[in-house]
Order: structure tokens, then C-alpha cells, then sequence
């Protein structure tokens, strides 16, 4: 889903597989933050802190209770401000239609995250976080999560901290600015996929463009992470959304062993100037392909998202 432009209700959607648009009236999210999902909805938030799940093809709404009421903050900002920048990134781990959804919210710099389920009253917040959360999901009945130390934490569905899986960060990242990870399910294993960023500034406006990949197999009983050269047939989805994969065999119109990115830091560690990194990086070459773009938002909070359309 495009970002919106201006102050309007209109939203385009692109589809990489060919490079068709399609306009959806979409007055519920207009001036609103927007996460997305491989299960048809999105998550959103408004200047006046108010959270909702939101199925654009079916209409369909779920509010969610208010996260800066969250036990672990002691808040002191706008609406705006906390819309705009202090809340990094929402995941929805399952259609709200599922037992199993869990919304998870990573915010406060990324140093604090919190958990809760539809129909609860409130957020329940995550404790030993001791680096910033690049992301979260939830795996087999455990929450998991990453962050800028490599470190891999695990909570179990209580919220009650369980372990502390720490790797060696590879030396090659010495020298990159910018470096962050995301957490994905592929074929019931996970894998933490690490994008490598470099400033590519002409002058004095950063701006961030993504290098490579590397790609790693996490094997969470013997505490071991294997870098891994395939994807196989799976394509993987990650940016300003819960990150996913998909099989071809499902999906035949996307590309295997590639990985559908979006840009997850413009707005919140700077803004855009001209463009948003994006493309689709194939494993095997490791080259990227640009996807299409069109002009800027005039919103520096409002960034390209991926989304799966359902109406369930």
C-alpha cells in the first residue's frame, strides 16, 4: 500500500507481481500511522492515540485499547508526536478473526514493547529488554523478539521472561551505518533475516540505501544461528509491516529466494528526501531490483507497507 499524499481519503495499492495499481477509498485511516500484515488487516494510529485493526477490502474494524496508557510509561507527549515517531512498529501476528492474534507494539525508542490480544483492557508490557527491539513474533506458543545486540529474547504467552539467546555479530557490519533485523517464520523454522544499510548522501540529507542481506537459521534449542545461502522457495515480505513469507507453490506469480522490502526508517530515524528504499533482493545474485515508486508523502510518518488482501 502506497503511503497517502495529502489530506485525502484515496489510497493506492501496487502490486509487484504486475505492476498493476488499484485505488481503494479509504477515509478510516486518512491522516492516520499504518502497519501491515499478510492476514488482510492493518494497524493503525491517530493523533489522538487511538489504535484500531482495519480490513480495507471489508470495512471491518477492531479497536484496541490505548498503549500510552501502558503500565510501563510515564508519558509525557502529544498525540501527534507519539502518532508520528514514538511508537516504531505494530505487528499483527494473526487475523483478529484467530485464537491465536496477538498484537505486539515496539515504541519508546525502541527500548519498550508490550502485548495484547483482542478483547483485552489493556497492554501487558514486556520486561528484560536491554537493547533496541528491531522486531517480534510470536513462534509455537513463545513470544520472540530481536534486537540491536543480536540478541534473540523469549517470552512465553503470559508475558513471563523465559531466556536469552546472544550471537556474535558478523565483522563484515563494522563498517555499515545502519543495521537491522527481522524476525520470520519459513516452513515452521525461524529465521533471522539481517539487512545491511549504507548512506548513500549526496549532501547533507541522510539517506539510507540497502546493501545486502544476510540470512540466518535460527536453531532455538541449541542456541545456534546458521547463515543460510537459499531461501528456497519462499519468498519473504519485510519493512513497515510484520515481516512473512510465502510459499511459490501458492504464490507462483512471485519470485523464490528473494526478499520484498520496504522502507521501515524514513520518518522515524529521518525523512525521505526524494525516493523510499525499496525493492526485491534476489538471495542467489544479490542484486536488487527497484519496484516502481511514485512521488514522496507529504507525511514523513506515512511509509509504503505490505499487505495481503483478505476479507476474512
Amino acid at each position: 500500500m502506497r503511503p497517502q499524499m495529502k489530506h485525502e481519503s484515496l489510497r493506492r495499492f501496487y502490486s509487484p507481481f504486475n505492476c498493476k495499481t488499484y485505488d481503494i477509498s479509504l477515509p478510516d485511516i486518512r491522516d492516520k500511522r499504518c502497519w501491515g500484515s499478510s492476514h488482510g488487516w492493518l494497524v493503525t494510529l491517530g493523533a489522538n492515540f487511538e489504535m484500531h485493526l482495519l480490513n480495507p477490502l471489508s470495512g471491518g474494524q477492531v479497536s484496541l485499547p490505548p498503549l500510552h496508557k501502558c503500565p510501563n510509561l510515564n508519558l509525557v507527549y502529544s498525540g501527534k508526536g507519539f502518532r508520528d515517531s514514538f511508537v516504531y512498529k505494530v505487528i499483527l501476528s494473526a487475523s483478529p478473526c484467530s485464537s491465536d492474534c496477538v498484537i505486539f507494539a515496539i515504541y519508546a525508542d525502541n527500548w519498550k514493547m508490550a502485548f495484547v490480544k483482542p478483547g483485552d483492557i489493556l497492554w501487558t508490557p514486556l520486561s528484560c529488554i536491554r537493547g533496541n527491539v528491531d522486531d517480534a513474533m510470536c513462534h509455537d506458543g513463545k513470544f520472540y523478539a530481536i534486537d540491536t545486540f543480536r540478541e534473540i529474547l523469549i517470552w512465553d504467552l503470559a508475558g513471563s521472561f523465559l531466556k536469552r539467546i546472544t550471537f556474535t555479530p558478523s565483522r563484515e557490519m563494522d563498517n555499515l551505518v545502519y543495521v537491522t533485523t527481522y524476525l520470520v517464520e519459513i516452513e515452521g523454522q525461524i529465521y533471522s533475516i539481517m539487512r545491511l544499510l549504507v548512506d548513500t548522501r549526496i549532501t547533507y540529507t541522510p539517506c539510507l540505501s540497502t546493501w545486502c542481506f544476510k540470512d540466518y537459521k535460527l536453531d532455538v534449542y541449541n542456541e545456534n544461528l546458521e547463515e543460510v545461502k537459499s531461501l528456497g522457495d519462499w519468498p519473504i515480505f519485510v519493512g513497515n509491516s510484520h515481516s512473512f513469507s510465502i510459499s511459490c507453490a501458492t504464490y507462483s506469480e512471485y519470485k523464490s529466494n528473494c526478499i520484498y522490502f520496504t522502507d521501515d526508517l524514513s520518518g522515524v530515524q529521518y525523512n525521505a528526501a526524494f525516493s523510499y528504499d525499496m525493492g526485491i533482493y534476489s538471495v542467489q545474485s544479490g542484486r536488487v531490483q527497484p519496484i516502481h515508486q511514485e512521488d514522496v508523502s507529504d507525511f514523513a510518518f506515512l511509509l509504503p507497507l505490505w499487505i495481503i488482501p483478505s476479507l476474512s
